[in-house]
């Protein structure tokens, strides 16, 4: 009974079923594996069409131009000219200098200048002139040149102020520009009524000229700059010596850009035209 029982049921039946399921799921792993590979051959592909192991020096060069962030106006290192719509002024003359030794010409782009030191590290531009001071915080996310000024701070007053000294600045209304060591020297240093950043340094004065403000915290030529300016009721009161340097903001890790911008700044001051440009525009 037994064996006629089974023997209504084929004997390769479990072998079939196996053989059916087998082919299945090998078809299911040949086209995981057809789709893995060609993912990888997409992405490998990309990655070689999108590689470009040129230096910063090797791309500004084969554009033949740089790209430099500045922020206007800040006379006497980066201010417009009325009559021609054209940049001008120390830092401007500094980096066609620069531009002339590197070979390539220069394409400004004005900005406010907080933003500018993402801009560089970011790659948005090549490099940065503004009245930059060199310090150790900028100096860990960007890399600077070779300094080529030395800048301490002042306290740009309306003529009629009585302001003196640092402790008439405590019971005072300060304003100063935002991202700069004016702003933060006055947080590390003083504890005013208040201390106002803006972007606008046209602003700024024009607060300090019509009472807004009691006082600009800003670098020494530009407050001398101000003061010097028949239009304005302004006076320095004061210098705060910081001894700040200088330098041109470029990326971090791009050895080859410092090395052709030192170079520059190094010549400029052997053949006196670093000289020439402060005599023309700090007279």
């Amino acid at each position: 009974m037994a064996d006629d029982t089974n023997s209504s049921q084929p004997a390769d039946s479990g072998a079939s079923l196996k053989k059916k399921g087998g082919n299945k799921n090998m078809m299911i792993i040949a086209v995981v594996l057809v789709v893995v590979v060609a993912l990888v051959a997409v992405v490998v592909l990309g990655g070689l069409l999108n590689s470009d192991n040129r230096t910063a020096l090797e791309k500004i060069q084969e554009r033949g131009q740089i790209i430099v962030g500045t922020q206007v106006p800040y006379p006497p290192f980066e201010n417009i000219n009325i009559s021609s719509g054209e940049l001008e002024g120390i830092d401007i003359e500094i980096m066609y200098y620069i531009g002339e030794k590197l070979g390539v010409t220069i394409v400004f782009t004005p900005m406010a200048f907080d933003p500018i030191f993402a801009a560089v590290q970011t790659g948005q531009i090549d490099c940065a002139i503004s009245s930059i001071t060199i310090t150790d915080a900028r100096d860990e996310v960007n890399d600077f040149s070779l300094p080529y000024y030395v800048a301490n701070q002042a306290v740009l007053v309306h003529e009629s102020s009585t302001i003196a000294d640092l402790d008439d600045l405590n019971d005072s209304e300060l304003v100063s520009q935002l991202g700069t060591t004016g702003q933060w020297w006055v947080d590390e240093n003083l504890s005013p009524q208040s201390n106002i950043p803006l972007d606008d340094v046209p602003a700024a004065v024009v607060g300090v000229e019509n009472g807004l403000y009691d006082a600009f915290i800003v670098d020494t030529p530009v407050a001398n700059k101000y003061a010097n300016d028949t239009n304005y009721n302004l006076k320095v009161a004061f210098v705060i010596y910081t001894f700040e340097s200088y330098g041109i903001l470029i990326p971090e890790d791009e050895p080859e850009l410092k090395a052709a911008i030192d170079a520059a700044i190094t010549e400029m001051i052997a053949d006196g035209t670093l000289d020439e440009i402060m005599l023309k525009w700090l007279e």
